[in-house]
């Protein structure tokens, strides 16, 4: 599955829509809804909660595991962030990041794009968006190693956790002694918080902008390698960029699962008798390509129409960062195959290792070779 997941998605589709699942670490039944018409009405489902009903976390729920006035209350905080004008906003700062990453492998003739490219982009932007300078930032390596060991371990890694709110912690308390024009500071003069709160944000920003954006950039590098007569059209200005980008967001939604959904109470979900209490796992990568919504769904066509496309959810916990990961694909993207046209994988597409951990999917590595250049 983690190798090529559709197949399976496809049988269940068609065979078991909301089928059972086996989850170790998670109380009770577990069901995995395939189809596009059951997802998309799930997500805006006000019986499935975000948060289980048992929550063993001491520390207050982020926006991801809120519902109602709760969540929308912190959302309100940072919606404005988040617009398509505030993000614009963003465009240079991003396009300097991206040609700086560009540059420093540039002149060697080989790279691997995962770990020096797409890896750096989001964690940078995102420390930009909180008004983090670079002096105070630890390396995206360590970021992704603190995040992945303190959210995907389980039984949950309470070390690692803590390890990650304290880099949070310093953040924070870093910003209340050096504001600026930025999110981190905005939310401290909003008053709004409370202390944890604030921390909880912030981390949360931090990880919800930069996991799924990698792997989004990851498979989207991969694909247009692997189609150079779209990279070429979409370079030349032939193709659109908002459709392009949202089709490749369809293929391959770099979010597999949504968060849990918890049922609220007893209910049935196609012909599934779903239990109170029961998690729900919403598969967006499948109903993505779900041929009754999308004709010949496994096809790259970067003139579709697929802006009904769930990779950012649907209903009230709509990713907020939409508008900033279309920016950051585009802008990176164009500098990355701009800056080296003759760039090409240096290993057969079909040995590409890919993550899963748990709900997010990307190439782990994506090792390339083009002509060395001397740095612009």
């Amino acid at each position: 599955m983690t190798a090529d997941p559709y197949p399976g998605y496809a049988w269940l589709r068609e065979h078991d829509p909301v089928c059972p699942v086996g989850g170790p670490h998670v109380p009770g039944r577990m069901w995995l809804v395939t189809r596009y018409d059951d997802v998309r009405a799930c997500l805006a489902d006000r019986r499935l909660g975000s948060r289980a009903p048992v929550d063993p976390d001491p520390h207050p729920p982020g926006l991801s595991h809120l519902d109602g006035p709760g969540h929308a209350r912190l959302r309100r905080l940072v919606a404005a962030a988040f617009t398509p004008a505030a993000v614009a906003r963003l465009r240079d700062r991003t396009a300097r990041t991206c040609a700086h990453a560009v540059e420093s492998f540039a002149g060697r003739g080989h790279a691997d794009l995962v770990a020096e490219y797409t890896r750096e982009i989001p964690v940078a932007v995102m420390h930009d968006l909180l008004g983090v300078p670079e002096t105070e930032r630890a390396p995206a390596a360590d970021v992704l190693d603190m995040w992945y060991r303190a959210k995907f371990r389980q039984p949950r890694d309470e070390a690692s956790l803590a390890e990650l709110l304290d880099y949070v912690g310093e953040l924070v308390a870093y910003k209340r002694t050096h504001p600026g024009d930025d999110l981190t500071t905005r939310l401290i003069d909003s008053d709004a918080l409370t202390g944890e709160e604030l921390e909880v944000m912030v981390m949360t920003l931090i990880g919800a902008g930069h996991i799924t954006t990698i792997q989004f950039l990851g498979t989207t590098v991969l694909h247009l390698l692997d189609h150079p007569g779209h990279r070429a059209a979409l370079l030349r200005g032939d193709l659109d960029w908002p459709r392009a980008v949202n089709e490749l967001l369809r293929l391959d939604s770099p979010s597999h699962v949504a968060e849990y959904r918890y049922a609220g109470e007893d209910m049935t979900l196609a012909d599934a008798r779903v239990g109170e209490g029961d998690v729900v796992l919403l598969s967006l990568a499948a109903a993505n390509r779900d041929p009754d919504r999308f004709p010949d769904p496994g096809t790259l066509d970067l003139t579709r129409d697929a802006r009904p496309h769930l990779a950012f959810g649907h209903g009230a916990h709509t990713c907020l960062g939409s508008h900033l990961v279309r920016l950051e694909t585009e802008i990176a993207v164009t500098t990355l195959f701009g800056r080296l046209p003759d760039l090409a994988l240096d290993i057969p597409g079909g040995e590409v290792a890919w993550g899963y951990a748990p709900t997010f999917r990307g190439p782990l590595a994506l090792p390339v070779t083009f002509t060395p250049s001397t740095s612009r």
